[in-house]
């Protein structure tokens, strides 16, 4: 039988329950109500008596690198190897301010906490989040699958609200300025590259990494057969990007080359198979220094391609398509850039209940 304990603190009064059974373990826990105590203790106390019982003292002998470590090999390195980098790096900073050698079933609400706020005042909401809901989805392996007896702390924590997505966007005139810079580039593929993500809203990575096996220049398509949700994509061409890449592709054929913006040398290690773009940003804030475009990044430029696109009347759904989104809730954020164009719809109905003349 359980023994409930009543007792006072300088935050008021909580109740200790405790459990003695022949067999197992001695089990205490702390709560604010005897009520909530009280169920505790009935259950647990069947959960033993029904063999079903899983001691919290499993979770105590595991540490949160272990944890993690199995984690990553197990579960993470099934995933894209860019997603297997982010989770490893976010591993790293669990590690280094939760701790290594801390016990997993010890890791409370209070804790996660601590660590979410002293994150913040070094990072943006982004990374954070990143590292909360790899913690998050390890504690739901942790539980459903490896069988040890913890709670995700991480659900019932606030976590810090997405930040507001950038949607800075180039001007024709800008967009001008920039390519005559890439011309001046001494790798001559630069310019092919940039053009490339302004003409088709591809992802830096997702273009840099392109072989001409995956190019029909004739039906003016690219095939994606990996992205970054997994799922492959066709990736229609303008007509002038589809003239710039044949005359690339009669200089690269001289040369014998797969890739086509870059070389096999270059993709060696990991990390640039996995961002190749990367590759291209030394030669990219070279080319907006001398445009004088010192304020956009690289991912500006797919939100240029969106832009321009919905501008020219390209409805949501067809844009979601062309950049790879599942759901329409990435592009809604283009929808401003329509007024003018709900604006000319409206007056179509300017005349309802007017008098006929």
């Amino acid at each position: 039988m359980a023994r409930i304990v009543k007792r006072k603190t300088k935050r008021g009064v909580s109740y200790q329950a405790t459990i003695r059974r022949k067999g197992f373990d001695t089990v205490t826990r702390t709560f604010d109500t005897k009520g909530e105590a009280l169920a505790w203790a009935s259950a647990t106390e069947q959960d033993m008596k029904d063999q079903r019982y899983n001691s919290p003292r499993r979770a105590m002998g595991i540490t949160l690198n272990q944890a993690l470590t199995k984690y990553l090999s197990t579960i993470s390195e099934k995933k894209a190897v860019n997603t297997q980098m982010l989770e490893k790096s976010a591993s790293q900073r669990l590690l280094e301010r939760i701790g290594a050698e801390t016990p997993l079933g010890s890791i409370s609400p209070q804790i996660v906490a601590k660590y979410r706020d002293a994150r913040l005042q070094e990072v943006t909401a982004y990374p954070v989040r990143h590292e909360l809901s790899l913690l998050s989805h390890l504690f739901s392996k942790a539980k459903k699958e490896w069988g040890l007896p913890v709670e995700n702390p991480v659900a019932d924590i606030e976590r810090p609200a997405p930040p507001r997505g950038r949607t800075r966007f180039l001007t024709d005139s800008e967009a001008s300025k920039l390519l005559e810079s890439c011309r001046k580039s001494r790798n001559y593929k630069f310019y092919y590259y940039i053009l490339t993500l302004l003409h088709t809203g591809m992802r830096s990575s997702e273009a840099a990494g392109l072989r001409w096996t995956q190019i029909d220049l004739d039906k003016r398509v690219i095939f994606l057969p990996t992205t970054k949700n997994n799922d492959p994509r066709w990736v229609p061409l303008t007509k002038e990007l589809t003239l710039e890449l044949y005359k690339l592709k009669e200089i690269s054929n001289g040369k014998d080359e797969d890739l086509v913006f870059l070389n096999d040398d270059q993709l060696k290690n990991d990390r640039s198979k996995a961002r190749p773009g990367l590759k291209f940003r030394e030669s990219f804030n070279a080319a907006k220094k001398r445009a004088g475009l010192l304020d956009i990044h690289m991912h500006d430029l797919r939100h240029t391609a969106a832009s321009h696109l919905i501008m020219s009347g390209v409805d949501i759904r067809t844009l979601a398509d062309i950049l790879g989104h599942r759901t329409l809730q990435m592009v809604q954020r283009y929808t401003h850039l329509l007024h003018d164009h709900k604006l000319a719809a409206i007056d179509k109905i300017g005349l309802l209940g007017q008098p006929q003349k």
